[in-house]
């Protein structure tokens, strides 16, 4: 079953920028339809009960889900909702939906030290969006 979104990306606002660079190459590369980035979908997203619907959105409606570790992100209420979605992809053993992109090196809960990450520091993001993409053809690859 084909799935309405390649590629779902979960950050924090204090990313934007950086994340938004990454979501206009995905576009490029992928089409904008099928990239899940909040900008890319606001009038959809203005609507009672967004908790709910988001958390459906990552675990159903997306191939790969990239998650934008940083200290940042255990602070912020709508990632601790994605993130507990997330977090049950895991539970279920559904691994190779997700990749985590590290931003910087603040602790986030329910990732450790085992977790495998690409780190983002000083990188461009049309080269972030390239590893996203080679992850994606492998999930599709099954």
């Amino acid at each position: 079953m084909t799935k309405r979104f390649n590629v779902a990306l979960s950050f924090p606002g204090e990313h934007r920028p950086f994340v938004a660079a990454i979501a206009d190459v995905l576009a490029q590369t992928l089409t904008k339809p099928r990239v899940f980035y909040d900008r890319f979908y606001e009038a959809e997203l203005a609507r009672p009960n967004l908790d709910i619907y988001l958390q459906r959105i990552y675990p159903d409606d997306a191939d790969l889900i990239v998650v934008f570790l940083c200290e940042d992100y255990n602070n912020k209420e709508w990632c601790h909702l994605e993130a507990r979605a997330i977090r049950d992809l895991i539970k279920q053993r559904r691994d190779e939906e997700i990749m985590f992109v590290r931003v910087d090196n603040g602790k986030v809960d329910g990732v450790f030290s085992v977790d495998g990450y690409v780190n983002a520091h000083d990188r461009p993001a049309s080269e972030i969006a390239q590893l996203i993409c080679e992850r994606l053809q492998r999930v599709q690859a099954g």
